[in-house]
């Protein structure tokens, strides 16, 4: 695979008295694939108390609910629901990203991709997300999170609020379409509020780690990377990179299942592991947690989970 520094805007990019700069991968020879081609990363288990995050990525916030194995693998999405929504156009993954890159070697990067209550409805299930990636090098570990943003637009990392999360490995290999396989969450947009998809991954030791996807989009990528100067998500069309759309798509349905009040982490149960999440949310607006919808975790919502403890 070959690469070019695209020197015209990576000079404004280029961190103080670093070498890293944003490195474009090549094209692929490979064939145009379908989200039905997804190849995916195995299963996923709950875990309310377990915080994963990727080194220097803590400002996502700490309230994980839903924590995925790590591994790697073919493996199609089990239950990829009726109605599978995508911001892209061009449903491929031929085309090789951008990356902040030292000598060809990625940094850490993060991508984000937006989707409205327009697209979602006034409720969605997520079941699964698919994604490209390409890797050149040995595989890395990366996090594929699901977010809440209460202010919509571009995403602002201080902002976001984490409702799910994968942890996964990114395979060698180019034009990869990976699965992050969740139990099945239910998502309610209000007002302003978009779900953010974002996946984060550390260094690469040998390769060029970056998205994949195609050339056509209704709406934007965004990337982070600290190591090129980029310390917020910004739209690559405003770094000058209009044509490069990472490939993201939910996996669902339309409308969601009506679940027990109080358990926050979607195990079946309202128990310790509820309250948990609860009392680490105390005194904030978190949606998650806010059972009275008032805008703040406190005691009314105390009182909704203890009474349907089970």
């Amino acid at each position: 695979m070959q690469r070019s520094i695209l020197s015209a805007t990576v000079l404004v990019l280029l961190a103080a008295g670093s070498s890293s700069a944003l490195d474009r991968g090549g094209s692929t020879e490979n064939p145009k694939q379908s989200p039905k081609d997804a190849r995916a990363v195995a299963s996923t288990e709950v875990d309310s108390k377990s915080e994963r995050r990727m080194p220097g990525e803590d400002e996502h916030g700490d309230a994980i609910r839903m924590v995925g194995s790590t591994g790697a693998g073919p493996s199609a999405c089990p239950n990829p629901g009726a109605n599978p929504i995508t911001g892209n156009s061009d449903p491929s993954v031929a085309t090789s990203g951008i990356a902040c890159a030292s000598g060809g070697i990625s940094t850490p990067n993060s991508y984000a991709r937006v989707f409205t209550q327009e697209q979602l409805g006034p409720d969605y299930t997520i079941n699964c997300v698919n994604f490209g990636m390409v890797n050149s090098g040995s595989a890395i570990q990366a996090i594929l999170g699901v977010y809440i943003d209460p202010t919509g637009g571009a995403p602002s990392v201080s902002e976001l609020s984490l409702i799910a999360s994968y942890t996964l490995e990114v395979p060698t290999g180019e034009s990869q379409l990976l699965t992050a396989t969740f139990d099945p969450f239910c998502v309610q947009l209000a007002g302003s509020e978009t779900l953010v998809v974002v996946v984060d991954y550390g260094a690469s030791s040998d390769g060029f780690c970056s998205f994949a996807g195609g050339t056509g989009a209704v709406s934007p990528t965004y990337i982070r990377a600290a190591a090129c100067g980029v310390s917020n998500f910004v739209n690559l069309a405003a770094l000058g990179f209009a044509n490069y759309h990472w490939f993201v798509e939910l996996s669902g349905d339309f409308g969601c299942e009506d679940g027990i009040v109080g358990d926050l982490n979607l195990d079946g149960i309202v128990d310790g592991a509820d309250l948990s999440i609860l009392l680490g949310a105390w005194g904030t607006a978190d949606p998650i947690a806010d059972l009275s919808g008032d805008g703040n975790v406190d005691g009314a919502d105390l009182s909704i989970l203890l009474g349907n403890w089970s």
